[in-house]
C-alpha cells in the first residue's frame, strides 16, 4: 500500500532525554506498538550530563521562523503540507512528499528550520535532537486523525 503522507515529529535539543518520566524510546522499544520506557533517573542524569549545550525552548518568534521555514521548504519542493505545529519543545509536520522517504523529508525540514533559527542564536550548534519519528500514513482515515492531532496539540507547560 502506498504512503499518502508522513507524520514527522522531532524534539528540541535537551527537551526529551532518555530516562524522561514522560516516557521515551530507545533501541529496545522502537517497534510500533511497543510501550515507551518511563522514568529511569539513572539514564536521565547520564543523558543530561552528556549535553554539550543548554536545552532549547523556542520563543514565539523562533516558532514562527521555524514554521515559515518548513512551509517555504515544502513550497519549494512542491510537497503538500497538511499540518504543521512547531511547539516550544517539539515540532509536528504532516506532509505529502511523493517519491521521497520520510527520513529525508524530516532531515531537510529540520535543516531549513535550523537555518531560520541560526541568525538569532549564531553560536548555538544544536536546536533539535538527532533523528525523530516518521509515521507513514497509508489511509485517509488515519490522515484525518493525525491532522486533527497536530492541529490541536496542547501547549506544553514550562515545568512539564
Amino acid at each position: 500500500m502506498n504512503v499518502l503522507a508522513y507524520h514527522l515529529t522531532w524534539t528540541c535539543y535537551g527537551q526529551w532525554l532518555h530516562g524522561d518520566a514522560r516516557g521515551y524510546v530507545d533501541r529496545t522499544c522502537r517497534t510500533p506498538g511497543t510501550p515507551y520506557r518511563h522514568n529511569e533517573p539513572r539514564y536521565y542524569n547520564a543523558s543530561a550530563n552528556r549535553m554539550e549545550e543548554s536545552p532549547v525552548w523556542l520563543s514565539d518568534p523562533q516558532r514562527k521562523a521555524a514554521t515559515a521555514a518548513v512551509r517555504s521548504t515544502c513550497d519549494f519542493r512542491h510537497w503538500a503540507i497538511r499540518a504543521v505545529n512547531v511547539q516550544p519543545d517539539h515540532a509536528h509536520v504532516v506532509v505529502e512528499a511523493p517519491g521521497v522517504t520520510g527520513k529525508i523529508v524530516r532531515r531537510l525540514l529540520k535543516g531549513w528550520a535550523t537555518r531560520s533559527l541560526k541568525p538569532g542564536d549564531p553560536t548555538r550548534r544544536r536546536f533539535w535532537t538527532k533523528g525523530g519519528k516518521v509515521e507513514r500514513i497509508r489511509d485517509a482515515r488515519r490522515l484525518a486523525e493525525v491532522i486533527e492531532y497536530v492541529n490541536h496539540q496542547p501547549f506544553p507547560r514550562v515545568d512539564a
